[in-house]
């Protein structure tokens, strides 16, 4: 028993010791390295149809995303933007300017922007074009009424903002030595708009790919992150981090703008200070519905403990999280709810 118990806190200790020397690597990246100007030409979003053989679906959909080292894994899906079991998902190397894969159903080749493949051993086959998918609300402008936390020309709603850089095409970027930015004005309920961009770092896995997050009310978070072709848990982008999955994985691949569209409505309290409602949100990742009036019963924190304080009363901070990664923002407005006048 004491060897086993020795053995593994050895294990732990280089574990530990990976995960250190991994942080301090990417830590060392720059900004170039991570949002470099030409994006991987196989990563992203992949569709088609089946050419032969196949009359109860005839669509098809790909995910592609980098994995480093030339390796990649492929969601082979009936279709995007939905939970479904996908047709396979392997992982392959590419081999010059030709991704190539055999899976124990299906094979396929990727080779310029085109994906073609089928079933092993049947007759069907497919062909899929490689396309970008926008987010519709990419470039809202605000309403009448709304407060405008940043249009690239400043950081003036922002306080003391640590670690972020104010880039010249209207963008602001969190740094990997970055602290939390947050706002001057406080808030209850409100309508909020804002862009994002997560860096494509391959070689990351998790969270510490691309991590970061917006907080409403100081402690209810809507996180930030690569998850591109995860199955979209409880802490991955688009989840009320540790409270809800996301409906749907709606992510976008890395280096591509991405919006989040939400809708806070803080805890409510009867006239002795006792609660009676938890907050809720409402969520649009990309232009999908993901959270629909999701109540929150405790708020965003790492243990127990804290989760379990009680919820502010008082209006808070909206909140853009640093977590070590370079990620991108622009475009950010508010409608605070709370003191506009006319139907919310």
């Amino acid at each position: 028993m004491h060897n086993l118990r020795t053995s593994i806190a050895v294990l732990a200790c280089a574990l530990i010791g990976l995960v250190a020397v991994m942080n301090v690597a990417w830590a060392d990246l720059s900004a170039q390295d991570v949002f470099p100007d030409t994006a991987d030409p196989f990563v992203g979003d992949w569709q088609g149809r089946w050419t032969k053989g196949e009359t109860v679906d005839p669509e098809i959909a790909a995910q592609v995303i980098a994995l480093g080292g030339g390796k990649y894994r492929i969601n082979l899906v009936p279709k995007l933007d939905m939970r479904c079991p996908p047709h396979a998902v392997v992982e392959t190397t590419r081999s010059g300017d030709v991704i190539a894969f055999e899976a124990e159903r299906h094979y396929g080749e990727l080779k310029g922007d085109h994906f073609t493949g089928g079933r092993s051993g049947g007759k069907a086959t497919f062909e899929m074009q490689k396309v970008t998918r926008l987010s519709p609300t990419l470039g809202a402008k605000p309403p009448v009424g709304a407060i405008v936390l940043f249009d690239g020309s400043n950081l003036d709603e922002w306080q003391e903002p640590e670690g972020w850089e104010l880039l010249d095409d209207g963008v602001m970027m969190a740094s990997p030595k970055g602290k939390a930015l947050v706002s001057k004005r406080k808030f209850t309920d409100l309508k909020m708009h804002v862009e994002f961009r997560t860096p494509f770092m391959p070689k990351a896995r998790g969270q510490q790919r691309g991590n970061s997050g917006v907080f409403m009310q100081d402690v209810y978070e809507v996180q930030i992150l690569d998850s591109y072709g995860l199955d979209g848990y409880y802490n991955e982008c688009g989840a009320l981090y540790k409270v809800a999955a996301p409906q749907v994985n709606a992510c976008a691949p890395p280096l591509q703008w991405q919006s989040y569209d939400i809708t806070y409505r803080a805890p409510r309290f009867d006239e002795s200070g006792k609660q009676i409602e938890n907050p809720r949100m409402t969520v649009y990742h990309n232009g999908v519905l993901i959270h629909n009036e999701q109540e929150m019963g405790w708020i965003t924190a790492w243990t127990e403990k804290e989760r379990l304080a009680p919820a502010p009363r008082e209006p808070g901070s909206v909140q853009l999280q640093a977590h070590g990664n370079f990620v991108q923002f622009r475009n950010i407005w508010v409608l605070d709810l709370a003191n506009a006048e006319g139907p919310r």
